[in-house]
């Protein structure tokens, strides 16, 4: 996958500003930038936020249509299925782009379940529709952010860590997040976040939910509740999308071949992995490769 100092490399100022210490950036967009970016955010391992400032949008999250418009917020999580459709000719956003690792801090990570993971599931969207007051205030503080990762100060780090936590903070109080934080047991969000971190090192060479339980040491039946109970997917659903996204990124940014790139991603045969393609995005993984 792309990591977000990637994501720099590839588009530089003409999208963002300067990149955090490879760990967080804002993203400015227009209608041709949100088309273009498509190719990047199928393969992105950041979390990002995105702030409708202007304009219409519609995207595909996995199989279903979802339209935005003005202070409605999208949200982008490593392994999610979304798909820019079309965009209005006045369309302008901002996103906040936080790094996998960086999110995976012990509070950070924490607080962004609560803020893009727990409403997927408990909610059931990845579109979350603030009031002009709020979305107001949400982009003043994506803004401080943009503007501070472009200064030179003493306590630039502490100063971007307060402002993303106040940033996460202030999205789950506004969507009365807190109500399901305090319905969710300590152990249950121990134990997901504790696959979610497991999932992200292995799901290259561990496709059976089998390893997962053991490593946390509980059931199958048990993670298997835990994981779809608060993500809204089974454990099969999320390797299956990490894969697939990784195999998306692969086949369009190295020259491996198909028979490579399945024996990396640790399939038994290429027709295997041919198979899973087809099922997973609609058409042979040759027909995506970027010549």
């Amino acid at each position: 996958m792309y990591y977000l100092q990637d994501y720099f490399n590839k588009f530089g100022k003409e999208h963002l500003n300067e990149l955090w210490n490879g760990k967080m950036a804002c993203a400015f967009f227009n209608a041709a930038r949100a088309m273009t970016n498509n190719e990047m955010t199928e393969s992105l391992n950041c979390y990002t936020f995105s702030l409708i400032t202007q304009g219409e949008m519609s995207l595909m999250n996995g199989s279903t249509t979802l339209s935005f418009s003005k202070n409605d917020i999208y949200t982008y999580y490593p392994g999610s299925l979304l798909h820019i459709n079309d965009v209005s000719d006045d369309f302008e956003g901002i996103s906040l782009m936080v790094d996998e690792q960086m999110a995976h801090s012990a509070q950070a990570f924490r607080n962004l379940l609560q803020a893009s993971m727990i409403p997927l599931s408990k909610f059931g969207k990845s579109k979350i529709s603030l009031t002009s007051d709020d979305a107001s205030r949400v982009q003043t503080v994506m803004l401080l952010i943009s503007e501070y990762i472009s200064q030179s100060l003493p306590l630039k780090n502490e100063i971007l860590e307060m402002l993303y936590s106040v940033f996460i903070d202030d999205l789950i109080s506004i969507q009365a997040f807190e109500k399901a934080r305090f319905a969710i047991s300590k152990q249950t969000e121990e134990i997901f976040i504790s696959f979610y971190a497991l999932l992200q090192k292995n799901y290259i060479e561990q496709h059976h939910i089998g390893f997962y339980a053991d490593a946390l040491n509980i059931t199958t039946t048990y993670l298997s509740r835990i994981v779809k109970s608060l993500s809204g997917r089974t454990v099969v659903e999320c390797i299956d999308e990490m894969l697939a996204v990784e195999a998306v990124w692969l086949l369009k940014s190295t020259p491996l071949t198909v028979a490579q790139i399945a024996d990396r991603l640790n399939f038994s045969t290429s027709a295997a992995f041919d198979k899973f393609f087809k099922r997973m995005r609609g058409c042979t993984p040759l027909s995506v490769r970027d010549y």
